[in-house]
């Protein structure tokens, strides 16, 4: 058994034991059942409720960046065919960039690109407003206002998320590039969550 990194492993939510890729590589992939409207193609590496969710909590609350770079490698591989020729992500608001003094959704975006040999480029801009988590379900379901900047016809996009839920915030990108000349817009996302915590599917699985 492999040792845990005292200068990295204890600080991993996935509390692993190392290095961070064999610890990442378990957790996925996993399919979506349902698609954003307007994204082509979406994978995720696992489901919040479990080791996935401990990773993106860890990261956005917790600015534990230890494992970035094996999530960058796991994303890239996951993405969704054909090879995109820029990666963007979905913006946080801005009272969360400014408490956080980072955005992990940037952080993960730009290591993705690095790893797919593509640019990374700030493509989608949001309004003032609440974060979609402090939004009630129907405030939710409207997702955030999301502008794009331009791109050439024929772009592919690639949007990294860290968590998808409803799925609002990446129809909503979606339409918002290819609104800026996208053609393309695929998503990777550390996690996704179910509405309902997960309890609905392992009800089903226990009832038959």
């Amino acid at each position: 058994m492999r040792r845990p990194n005292p200068d990295t492993c204890r600080r991993c939510p996935l509390g692993g034991e190392g290095p961070c890729r064999d610890c990442v590589d378990t957790l996925g992939p996993e399919p979506l059942v349902w698609h954003p409207s307007g994204v082509d193609g979406i994978r995720v590496l696992g489901r919040y409720e479990r080791a996935a969710g401990r990773l993106v909590r860890g990261l956005k609350f917790a600015n534990r960046r230890t494992p970035v770079a094996a999530l960058a490698v796991a994303l890239a591989d996951i993405g969704p065919d054909p090879a995109p020729t820029v990666v963007t992500w979905v913006p946080s608001t801005v009272r969360r960039r400014s408490r956080r003094g980072v955005e992990h959704t940037a952080l993960l975006a730009r290591a993705v690109a690095r790893r797919l040999g593509v640019p990374a480029r700030r493509l989608l801009l949001r309004a003032p407003g609440r974060a979609q988590s402090e939004r009630d379900l129907v405030s939710r379901r409207r997702g955030p206002r999301l502008r794009a900047r331009r791109v050439p016809a024929g772009t592919a996009v690639l949007v990294v998320d860290d968590v998808v839920t409803t799925g609002t915030s990446l129809a909503t990108a979606a339409s918002a590039l290819r609104r800026a000349g996208a053609t393309r817009v695929t998503a990777v996302a550390v996690a996704a969550a179910t509405p309902d915590g997960g309890r609905r599917r392992h009800a089903a699985a226990t009832t038959g």
